[in-house]
């Protein structure tokens, strides 16, 4: 089984952040956030926090280029400004960096993608790049707070009952929807913010 972790690196300082992507064996970070700059969080700029993780002897990599989740071309775009993510998952580039992580993840890195967001429900490495990830085969889990993991099938029960409390069958009246369909619905749903 191939699998891949996340992480949001949060108001954590680096030691506390290796700490945790120990417990699953993490070898690699790959950053995902569209900018790797923080100003509240200095330890997370990109220079220094490569240079940072070498002491650990953690590897460091950058694909927000390709994998993050801010975006400006008005093709992926919602009419409000805000991504569509279904999208940004068919653009050449984002095909490419998720094929790059595949590629790393079945020569045998243990990779954890990198952004922000404490908790992954609430960022694009859960809405964006893990859905294109299991499309491929490949097995996600978010890591919470200290080392605790969070599968995104589980992740996905969570949108589901947010957006489709009644389930498959909402009611007596509407016909049954498959979990894929429900789910897709959900995506764009809580994409678009609603």
């Amino acid at each position: 089984m191939h699998t891949c972790m996340t992480v949001g690196h949060s108001n954590y300082d680096i030691a506390t952040l290796v700490r945790i992507l120990r417990s699953p064996a993490v070898d690699t970070i790959v950053d995902i956030r569209s900018t790797p700059y923080s100003r509240r969080y200095p330890q997370f700029n990109r220079e220094s926090f490569r240079t940072d993780l070498e002491l650990y002897d953690m590897r460091y990599q950058y694909l927000g280029d390709r994998l993050g989740g801010r975006h400006t071309d008005p093709q992926v775009l919602f009419p409000d400004g805000r991504v569509d993510f279904s999208k940004v998952q068919q653009l050449p580039l984002f095909q490419e960096g998720i094929t790059r992580l595949i590629t790393e993840i079945k020569k045998g890195q243990r990779i954890a993608l990198l952004c922000a967001e404490k908790d992954p429900f609430d960022c694009h490495r859960f809405m964006l790049v893990a859905p294109a990830l299991v499309k491929k085969g490949i097995t996600v889990f978010h890591i919470l707070g200290e080392g605790k993991l969070v599968s995104q099938e589980e992740l996905e029960d969570r949108l589901l009952k947010k957006y489709f409390p009644g389930g498959l069958q909402p009611s007596l009246f509407e016909s049954p929807r498959s979990r894929d369909e429900l789910l897709e619905q959900a995506y764009l749903l809580k994409s678009r913010g609603l």
